[in-house]
């Protein structure tokens, strides 16, 4: 509990960093810490940097939010649940994989249920995902051209690629008859979902209509991720994946 409260005071520390010019000392006297230096040592501990190179490279990486409590449906019987948000800036990457059109969770008929599935399967016929490292599997919805009633949404099932592929080794890799997707960098807040996938849509519907209006953040028309780790299964009630969501600060 001690470093929960800990780990969310140094996030809201690197908030002030990004969003005022208060000095450091000010800050770290305003959480509650006894001295910059003790401020610094623990935001460094967390997040890797000083708190003045954290400010200067002025992304929003690794920021906790408090946890939250939402209502979820599982075998037809409402239970309540826990729910991690944090707020991460993920750098410009290419994803190859299929895509196909899909109506949103808030569309008048939205068939991603339906849709999502199919393309998975026919990643796999292609190249099985359990085969490839660990963190590489995503699913991206690319909202960019999205219309008002939800319609115009794709989704892509696909492998991320690493950084150090180069240019001209791109059609061939993993396989030439996946497509290629560039995605930006943006900053996402990323929602953990715990149970099968059959009741994302539930945490979806509680990120969007109670946890983005109540905070510092909107969101934005961009590329939202769902993340898989390695060996994921689908239908678990421990199965555990996130759903990045691209904002901005208000």
């Amino acid at each position: 509990m001690a470093n929960y409260v800990r780990e969310l005071k140094l996030s809201a520390a690197a908030e002030l960093l990004l969003d005022s010019d208060q000095r450091v000392i000010d800050i770290a006297i305003a959480l509650g810490f006894n001295s910059e230096i003790a401020f610094s040592r623990a935001f460094k501990q967390f997040f890797g940097h000083s708190p003045r190179t954290y400010r200067n490279n002025a992304q929003r990486i690794g920021l906790k939010k408090p946890i939250e409590v939402s209502e979820v449906s599982i075998n037809g019987a409402n239970e309540l649940a826990f729910v991690e948000v944090r707020i991460d800036t993920k750098e410009a990457f290419i994803l190859k994989g299929v895509k196909g059109e899909i109506k949103g969770l808030f569309s008048l008929l939205p068939d991603f249920s339906y849709v999502v599935p199919k393309l998975w399967q026919q990643l796999e016929a292609i190249v099985h995902p359990s085969s490839v490292p660990q963190g590489q599997l995503l699913g991206v919805v690319d909202v960019t051209k999205a219309a008002f009633d939800g319609s115009n949404l794709f989704y892509w099932a696909g492998l991320e690629l690493h950084q150090s592929t180069l240019m001209p080794q791109l059609p061939s890799v993993v396989s030439d008859e996946l497509d290629i997707l560039n995605v930006p960098q943006q900053t996402y807040a990323a929602v953990k979902h715990k149970g099968p996938i059959e009741t994302l849509p539930k945490t979806l519907e509680w990120f969007i209509l109670h946890w983005l209006p109540n905070s510092d953040y909107r969101g934005i028309d961009g590329y939202e991720l769902e993340v898989y780790p390695q060996h994921y299964q689908a239908d678990s009630p421990d199965a555990e994946m996130e759903y990045w969501v691209p904002i901005s600060k208000v």
